[in-house]
């Protein structure tokens, strides 16, 4: 099924407009818009509090997914997970630290597959987590910024550097403390991080634009993710007196003791240090709740007005009727929520994600669904909607029944996860959302073995999360107990169809072994003949990159290795993928040849 199979206009409707620059036969471009760490913080998902115009008016151009959902709440295996098409459980990404191409080298991301299908794809910010880019999606080389000017008051270095020498020697901060969680300074939007991407961004969709050549562009906005940083006048747009802020709130009652998370993230920040846990009798100051709850809402409106930007470039580029509009986050937030700052649960707040996808001439534009989605169902969406084939290995389903008909259905359930360590004992949390109700089923990791359930059912009035009802019903009080065992024994097999109990390993395809043949120290020499710059990087036992050492071409480098160890080198313009591990006697590996 292609986009015009979609779209297609009919007799008496008024033919599109399109640029004289562009074919009318060619393919439709697609502008990918990712927000990060962005719940449904937005007045067209019923925030009264939110003052997102332009996002609003997207929205009114496309179809609103009310229930769309990331495969797991924290940045890096969620975007893996969106960009390959693969489940968490296929790649093995679950965690922060692994790179994808480590766990799954062989992958092919979704601006790869539009590559080979004559796209050119371009990507700006974050759309990857950070700072693990992956060069091979790209058609060029991610574009550097300009020097930008500090976003914290003068003496703000002096301030964490004092707090980290009064933390106690063995505090994992001692030596990664950061500034203030919030900043309001006082400059144009372009010389924020998030602004200034935002031009660059605008550059390429008037070059790329002029081309007969279709373009994938991918622009990753940083914000609200922390630190909450937005010009002053996003702020002031804001009375903080005037916004929700939660206290004396609760953990789900019956839930495990590994369900929510540490506040961890926050306790980064040196006006945050003493972040409180959930399950602490203190919990975090109305003052410093409000001036997060402040802060998220100026960075939504921040993040919001660089949108509209980029979709007004889009217009005046006159492109909009070739091009496919998707904005989505890579997971939720929670502002105070179970006594919770961050993301990482398996809960509804933290899985549900704003999802809007706006089409060309869509029949059905400015209408919203109930109907489930997940952020797996991109990769064969957008290959459906540009009339690519869907690649066999893709296990999300595409949302064009629901682009045609928002009362469509295409999935009885949406599953995300987590993983956790508790007690040195490891987890993972598979949490099912069905019409009516969140099923989690934790599992121990390495056998499969069902340790504990949850079930929460959505169809009661248990409260609403937070003030705004756009963010849904809350998961109070886990009911696995007390329901009717049959619905839990279906549910737990809906759950198994999709993810069956199995042994997992956290251990990736590409790391250094930890017992090689006596560990023998070699050197290893890498020497650079391609004609583009090239990084190397170490891999640990557990997968992780090292930082990566820059070679200039003609430029080479001697490591100290050992047998047994794992060696990535990248190019920079994504034609170079390679893995090496030393040998004796010691060997050149030459790169570009």
């Amino acid at each position: 099924m292609t986009l015009n199979s979609l779209v297609a206009i009919g007799p008496h409707d008024e033919p599109a407009t399109t640029s004289p620059n562009v074919s009318q036969s060619r393919k439709p471009n697609v502008l990918f818009i990712a927000v990060d760490d962005l719940r449904p913080t937005m007045g067209c998902y019923g925030d009264g509090n939110a003052i997102t115009p332009h996002l609003d008016g997207l929205a009114d151009r496309g179809i609103r997914f009310n229930r769309a959902y990331c495969q797991v709440a924290v940045c890096n295996p969620s975007r893996a997970s969106l960009m390959t098409g693969l489940r968490p459980d296929t790649l093995g990404v679950w965690t922060l630290p692994i790179h994808f191409r480590e766990a799954k080298p062989d992958a092919v991301t979704l601006p790869q597959w539009m590559r080979r299908h004559g796209y050119t794809a371009v990507s700006h910010g974050k759309i990857y987590h950070n700072p693990t880019p992956d060069p091979q999606s790209w058609s060029e080389p991610i574009r550097n910024l300009p020097r930008l000017p500090t976003f914290y008051p003068e003496g703000t270095r002096d301030v964490v550097r004092k707090a980290m020498n009064e933390l106690p020697a063995n505090d994992w901060r001692k030596n990664n403390l950061r500034g203030p969680a919030t900043s309001a300074p006082d400059l144009p939007d372009h010389k924020v991080l998030d602004g200034a991407r935002t031009d660059l961004c605008i550059e390429d969709l008037r070059r790329l634009g002029k081309s007969q050549q279709p373009f994938f562009l991918a622009m990753g906005y940083i914000r609200p993710h922390l630190s909450l940083v937005a010009p002053k006048k996003y702020w002031d747009l804001y009375d903080p007196d005037k916004l929700p802020v939660l206290i004396g709130e609760k953990i789900p009652q019956g839930a495990p003791p590994y369900a929510m998370h540490n506040n961890s993230e926050l306790s980064h920040y040196v006006d945050l240090i003493g972040m409180p846990k959930p399950w602490d009798d203190d919990e975090l100051s109305a003052d410093k709740a409000r001036r997060l709850v402040h802060g998220y809402h100026a960075c939504v409106s921040y993040v919001d007005a660089q949108i509209g930007r980029l979709l007004k470039a889009l217009d005046e580029e006159g492109l909009r009727e070739n091009t496919i509009v998707v904005l989505w986050s890579d997971h939720g937030w929670k502002l105070g929520e179970y006594r919770g700052w961050g993301k990482m649960t398996n809960y509804e707040i933290d899985a549900r994600v704003p999802l809007i996808i706006a089409a060309p001439a869509m029949k059905t534009s400015g209408q919203s669904t109930e109907s489930l989605a997940g952020l797996l169902d991109l990769y064969p969406t957008l290959c459906e909607l540009t009339g690519l084939e869907i690649p066999d290995f893709a296990e999300g389903k595409s949302l064009v029944p629901i682009l045609r008909d928002p009362d469509a259905e295409v999935h009885p359930s949406v599953t995300s996860q987590y993983y956790r360590k508790h007690e040195g004992r490891e987890y993972m949390g598979y949490s099912m959302r069905t019409d009516r109700y969140r099923y989690i089923e934790w599992r121990d990791f390495g056998t499969g073995e069902v340790t504990f359930q949850e079930l929460y059912d959505h169809s009661t009035d248990d409260g609403e999360s937070g003030s705004a009802s756009n963010l849904g019903k809350r998961e109070t009080k886990n009911l696995a107990e007390t329901i009717e065992p049959s619905v839990l024994n279906r549910l737990s097999s809906l759950l198994r169809s999709t993810h069956p109990p199995r042994k997992l390993n956290m251990t990736p395809a590409v790391h250094t072994s930890p017992s090689g043949p006596g560990r023998l120290p070699v050197d290893m020499t890498f020497e650079n003949r391609a004609d583009v710059d090239v990084k190397v990087y170490a891999i640990t036992t557990t997968g992780r990159r090292g930082r990566g050492r820059t070679l200039q071409p003609g430029a080479s480098i001697t490591l100290n290795a050992r047998i047994g160890g794992a060696y990535v080198v990248e190019s920079s313009d994504g034609k170079i993928h390679e893995i090496h591990s030393p040998s004796w006697p010691m060997r050149t590996v030459v790169i570009g040849q």
